[in-house]
């Protein structure tokens, strides 16, 4: 007997409970033979199975992957597009598309330099459509600027989506 994991897969995004998120790419087979970039839909879940319970930023890496978490299940409950970008060594955590406009987004919870933003940098000067955005801890705001990307604090965009000082549209 062979195990379908596709066809649990599509079980649970038909509850709600969780989306497998596409590999972005403007090819559509480069999109189809990436492995799906899986995303809780709601964060409790993810407490209701794990024994430790909630991280906190004194454990960064699984704080980190649980806030990356939220903020993609946000933007997909939010009726946006949501895809990742990666070719080795770079990647963008979210790339979304809808009625927020057209962001690459990069999930940062601890310290962070520019060099850490290269994925990021790259992909949006590969597609200009996308607007860069960093969203970071309470602290990290200066080396988003100093790499001339736009951040704000990820609880922030859990409250508002991202920000609208632009139009939504661009070319």
């Amino acid at each position: 007997m062979t195990f379908n994991y596709a066809h649990y897969l599509q079980l649970l995004e038909e509850a709600y409970l969780v989306t497998g998120v596409a590999k972005f790419s403007e090819r559509l087979l480069r999109r189809r033979a990436a492995p799906p970039k899986i995303v809780v839909l709601n964060n409790a879940l993810l407490v209701a199975g794990d024994s430790r319970g909630a991280p906190g930023p004194s454990e960064p890496a699984r704080f980190g992957a649980w806030v990356e978490n939220a903020c993609l299940a946000h933007a997909w409950n939010q009726g946006q597009a949501l895809t990742y970008w990666r070719e080795e060594p770079l990647e963008v955590d979210g790339v979304t598309e809808g009625s927020w406009g057209a962001w690459a987004i990069e999930v940062k919870t601890g310290p962070y330099d520019a060099a850490d933003l290269r994925g990021l940098l790259e992909f949006c000067r590969r597609y200009p459509r996308f607007r860069p955005l960093v969203l970071r801890g309470p602290e990290g705001a200066s080396a988003a600027r100093r790499a001339g990307v736009e951040s704000m604090p990820w609880a922030k965009f859990l409250l508002d989506g991202p920000p609208r000082a632009f139009p939504l549209t661009r070319p």
